[in-house]
C-alpha cells in the first residue's frame, strides 16, 4: 500500500527532526527544477492544442492540414495510417486513441 502525501510529510518531518546539520549538504535541483516547470508547460501547451484541434476539426479544416501544423509529415501519411499513428506525438496521439479519424 502506497503512502499518503500526510505520512510522507510526517515521516519528512521525523527525518528532519532527527538529522544532524553537520550531515546535510547542499543540492543543486535547479535542473531538475526545470525539468518540473517544463512539464507543466507542456502540459498546457498539449491542453491548448487539443482544444485548437478540435476548433479545427468543427472549422472542418482536414487531418492533413492539421498534421501540416503539428509537423507531421507527408511521408507519414503516405505510408499509412499506423505508421503515421507511430509518429503522432501528445495530442494528436490522444486524439487518435480516442477513435477520431486522423486522415482524410
Amino acid at each position: 500500500m502506497s503512502k499518503s502525501r500526510a505520512d510522507r510529510a510526517k515521516a519528512l518531518e521525523e527525518w528532519a527532526e532527527r538529522v544532524e546539520s553537520s550531515d546535510l549538504s547542499e543540492a543543486d535541483t535547479e535542473a531538475l527544477r526545470m525539468i518540473a516547470e517544463l512539464a507543466e508547460r507542456r502540459q498546457v501547451v498539449e491542453e491548448e492544442l487539443t482544444e485548437a484541434v478540435r476548433s479545427a476539426r468543427q472549422a472542418q479544416r482536414s487531418w492533413s492540414e492539421i498534421g501540416t501544423m503539428l509537423g507531421v509529415s507527408q511521408r507519414s501519411e503516405s505510408t499509412g495510417r499506423r505508421s503515421a499513428r507511430r509518429q503522432l506525438t501528445g495530442t494528436m496521439a490522444a486524439l487518435a486513441a480516442l477513435n477520431l479519424r486522423c486522415w482524410d
